[in-house]
């Protein structure tokens, strides 16, 4: 569910342990709001990207939140993508310490990724992650691996790869994750 809309302590462990995680990216506040309707406004009156806070929220106790991500629009068109296409990343995707290992990360990859084909009518889904993760996003969430466009790629961020949805692949009959 968007963080605007799940209920406070929900916003707040997404918060926690989104901040936990990553402190240098200081992506935590929007979680709770903070700077989140500004963010908006700017990218609605500046013709930016998009982004939308989700939180995935524990099916048995509606104020537990499970994982969090950021789903932001991207002005990188991928290789192959028509003249238009709009392209969403899946950023800051992290699932709470204690939730870890339950097939969480799986649910809320899939589902963000449905989320910004249906209400951000992206054509297709973007994720970077380390190779350690790569078959998490393959073969358990449906995405297809992406190699370097050059064979000379220079690797400065850490081993990073990339993983897309591409959106007709998706609705395709029995294409998509369930």
């Amino acid at each position: 569910m968007r963080a605007e809309d799940a209920p406070k302590r929900c916003r707040v462990d997404a918060a926690t342990f989104n901040q936990d995680e990553w402190p240098e990216r200081n992506e935590g506040p929007g979680f709770l709001g903070i700077g989140a309707g500004a963010e908006r406004r700017a990218a609605e009156t500046s013709g930016r990207s998009r982004a939308e806070r989700l939180i995935l929220i524990d099916g048995d106790s509606e104020d537990v939140a499970v994982g969090s991500v950021i789903v932001a629009e991207s002005a990188v068109l991928p290789r192959g993508a028509a003249p238009g296409t709009i392209n969403c990343t899946l950023n800051s995707l992290v699932i709470a310490p204690k939730m870890r290992g339950g097939g969480h990360g799986r649910t809320l990859t899939t589902k963000a990724a449905r989320w910004a084909m249906e209400h951000m009518n992206a054509g297709v889904v973007t994720v970077w992650c380390v190779k350690p993760l790569l078959a998490l996003y393959v073969d358990r969430c449906g995405f297809e691996y992406e190699p370097p466009a050059k064979a000379s790629f220079d690797d400065d961020d850490g081993g990073d790869v990339c993983c897309r949805a591409w959106a007709h692949r998706w609705r395709g009959e029995g294409a998509s994750p369930s």
